[in-house]
């Protein structure tokens, strides 16, 4: 890849904006986070740096470590950074020597630690670049589940440093509301920013094939659902209420995405006698083909920010049942109207919609109107407004 910078100082500042962004602020946007592994918010931070990069702006990706299933999908004209350490903190005074060389107008970044560092090497760097702070989950729920020391350190950081960012995005109405009452953020300073999941790329990929037995067949309906294999999606609660489902004992479960829960959850199957109806084929390049192609499509999650795959379902045509998690379903379901909600955990109500959807949802429309509001152009449209708004 001819695009990435393994040295620091050979990130020179960009002295010659191109040409119909001279006098223009921003002209050097910078995105900062871990890595790009394969999540939704490092896969937001990737569609964001090509779109910027793509209407002429200068971007880099800087990352704390170069890895991660999307890095391939980082179009040539955006430089990639790699800091080359393991620890955020470790990652601050290359950050900072980085905003010292290449003195981008803004940087953003997402995902806690990333937040943290951003904020804390501006402020050592003393220089005036924008620190705009992405936040993706609902950061209340999210504490509830903080056992681990390292985990609770970097929330109490997080508290101490986000007031001192310049702007902060929430993913969704109830993330923005969340992270000003939980640490303390000027509302005025405060932004709702959907995430940009739909564009031409995933509507093309959505009419691809599926390279899977249980699609296409007549082997029985199918449930997807799609996430990391973790406690927050609650896959644990699909597996149960799919095993509750009387009414359709020949339908099936595929659940997309890998995690450290994955042993756990196939004993589960194996428990309640599901496994043969159950399958997790770990991460798959194209969600969207299976998307377009399931009878249902499951959120179990616990709690949530702005559930990419939810709208991803939505432009994909899939019939949705979600749980009612803080924060997003709500809001992209518009109340309910346009899929099913659930109370998180409630085996017996997710098992009667998803019954319910299969009962009725033969064909479901895409649901175009709602599906706009989270295109990728409109979306970067929004963030060029914040970044402008001095």
């Amino acid at each position: 890849m001819t695009n990435v910078y393994r040295t620091i100082d050979h990130c020179e500042q960009v002295t010659e904006p191109r040409a119909h962004l001279k006098g223009q602020f921003p002209a050097h946007i910078c995105l900062y986070l871990p890595s790009l592994r394969g999540g939704g918010a490092e896969r937001v931070m990737v569609r964001l740096a090509n779109e910027f990069a793509d209407r002429g702006y200068t971007v880099d990706i800087v990352l704390v470590e170069m890895r991660g299933k999307y890095l391939d999908d980082v179009a040539a004209d955006v430089r990639i950074i790699d800091l080359d350490t393991h620890r955020f903190l470790a990652a601050v005074p290359s950050l900072v020597r980085y905003l010292l060389s290449a003195r981008p107008d803004v940087l953003m970044s997402t995902i806690d630690t990333a937040n943290v560092a951003a904020i804390i090497a501006e402020k050592l760097s003393n220089k005036d670049t924008r620190i705009i702070i992405r936040i993706s989950n609902t950061m209340s729920a999210k504490a509830e589940e903080l056992t681990h020391p390292k985990h609770q350190v970097v929330h109490l950081t997080a508290k101490l440093t986000y007031p001192h960012s310049d702007h902060v995005i929430g993913v969704s109405k109830g993330v923005t509301k969340d992270v000003v009452k939980e640490f303390g953020v000027d509302p005025s300073r405060a932004s709702t920013i959907y995430n940009p999941v739909v564009d031409e790329s995933l509507l093309a990929a959505r009419e691809e094939p599926v390279d899977h037995p249980w699609f296409g067949s007549e082997a029985g309906r199918v449930i997807l659902g799609v996430g990391e294999l973790s406690e927050q999606k609650g896959f644990d609660t699909l597996i149960r209420a799919f095993s509750a489902m009387d009414e359709y004992p020949n339908s099936r479960l595929v659940i997309l995405g890998q995690g450290d829960d994955r042993d756990s959850l196939v004993r589960l199957a194996e428990n309640l006698g599901v496994a043969n109806r159950v399958d997790m084929p770990g991460f798959v390049a194209n969600p969207y083909a299976y998307m377009s192609k399931c009878d249902v499509f499951v959120l179990s999650s616990r709690w949530e920010g702005c559930p990419n795959v939810l709208i991803e379902a939505l432009a994909c045509g899939a019939p949705v049942v979600s749980t009612n998690c803080p924060s997003g379903p709500r809001e992209i379901l518009k109340n309910g109207t346009i899929g099913s909600l659930v109370p998180v955990d409630d085996i017996e109500a997710m098992a009667r919609e998803i019954t319910n959807c299969l009962n009725s949802a033969l064909i479901s429309p895409r649901h175009e109107e709602r599906v706009q509001t989270f295109r990728l152009d409109k979306v970067a449209d929004r963030y060029m407004e914040v970044f402008n708004n001095e």
